[in-house]
């Protein structure tokens, strides 16, 4: 029997990072999110030699990223790395703070610190054919050399709960930015682009108009699905049984959504239900 239990499935409630309530100030949000610190870099060395005979040699040209309130190392980097640090990658947060368009509600870390990120909610809401939508930001910043600066625009459907995000050719929902060259110039170019999140919420809602006007087949739908899940080559395929069971499983899975998801049933067979349907399913 296949699982469908998500047809029904709950709020989004991942639990994950720190809730910012109530902030009182700019530095607030940070303390609540636990990133009121930071970084600098320190020379890289290694060691060499035996017993009494030990010693440390200096790498040229390489720093190590280090937190200034424990010393962990967070990442080995070039000497062309611009240290940004939270209080200077969030420095939209600081200018959104006095305002009401964006609500801070969570925020954190990953291991230790190597990667650290807030999230906003814009006041302003949306609505697509009467499916109201919310709009998100997420910042996301990196201290270990493996990632930018990020700011994200990321739409949500609140009837469902469910991210819908498409690849739009006239908006732009996410900026990053690189640890070098003039990082803190580029952000603030960003700010105007996407802290609203207007910009591309905007181009959403047409799309959606677009994609409402693209009529469906039940067959269309399942050529669709078909083409979403390909089935593998058998000759190329090792164990092909348990991976076709599995990719019939998932047709079977994103076609019940699409045909049976409380949320989705004010729609017509179109482009706009099919597309959150395949949202849903993710």
């Amino acid at each position: 029997m296949t699982d469908l239990t998500f047809l029904t499935k709950e709020k989004l409630d991942t639990g994950f990072g720190e809730q910012i309530v109530a902030p009182t100030s700019y530095e607030n949000i940070l303390e609540q999110a636990g990133l009121n610190w930071t970084v600098t870099t320190k020379d890289t060395a290694y060691i060499v030699g035996e017993g009494e005979d030990l010693k440390s040699i200096i790498i040229p040209n390489v720093k190590t990223v280090v937190r200034e309130d424990d010393g962990k190392a967070l990442g080995i980097v070039t000497d062309k790395y611009k240290l940004v640090n939270n209080d200077k990658a969030f420095d939209f947060v600081e200018s959104l703070y006095s305002t009401d368009a964006v609500q801070f509600v969570r925020g954190g870390s990953f291991k230790g610190g190597c990667a650290t990120w807030l999230e906003g909610k814009v006041a302003q809401e949306y609505s697509v054919f009467g499916d109201k939508l919310e709009c998100y930001i997420v910042f996301r910043n990196n201290h270990d050399g493996k990632g930018s600066v990020t700011a994200l625009v990321v739409p949500h459907r609140v009837e469902c709960s469910n991210f819908f995000n498409l690849p739009l050719a006239d908006a732009t929902r996410a900026f990053r930015c690189k640890h070098s060259g003039d990082p803190m110039r580029k952000i603030k170019e960003a700010q105007e682009i996407l802290l609203t999140g207007s910009e591309y919420m905007t181009s959403l809602q047409k799309e959606a108009e677009e994609l409402n006007k693209i009529k469906l087949t039940g067959q269309q739908v399942q050529t669709f699905i078909e083409r979403l899940f390909p089935m593998p080559n058998e000759e190329d395929e090792k164990g092909f049984k348990k991976v076709k069971d599995n990719i019939l499983i998932r047709r079977v899975q994103m076609m019940s959504v699409f045909l049976e998801k409380e949320d989705l049933a004010n729609f017509d067979f179109n482009g706009y239900r099919f597309m959150s349907a395949v949202t849903d399913w993710v």
